[in-house]
């Protein structure tokens, strides 16, 4: 059975690919001005409490991302697009 060669995708570069710099932007920039708070969040200090709700918006904006790069077929699903499952080889 012949193999197909792998699609390839030409990187196409979007403004909203800037938004996943927000994340890393707002974990790190922010981090000496959310230190000098001391209330508590949750039971978390103000700090814990900033690091953990930038992970959930930076999954917010990764799944965004994402969803803006299928709109547009910059993405796929590799159920959908034959590539077949990496760890197995097979195709669906």
């Amino acid at each position: 059975m012949p193999v197909d060669a792998p699609v390839t995708r030409r990187h196409v570069w979007r403004a909203y690919h800037a938004l996943a710099l927000l994340p890393a932007v707002g974990m790190l920039g922010g981090l000496p001005f959310a230190n000098r708070v001391y209330p508590l969040v949750c039971g978390l200090p103000f700090l814990m409490a900033w690091l953990v709700g930038w992970v959930i918006v930076t999954a917010a904006i990764m799944a965004l991302v994402l969803r803006l790069d299928r709109s547009h077929g910059l993405a796929s699903d590799p159920e959908h697009s034959g590539a077949g499952d990496a760890a197995t080889g097979k195709t669906p």
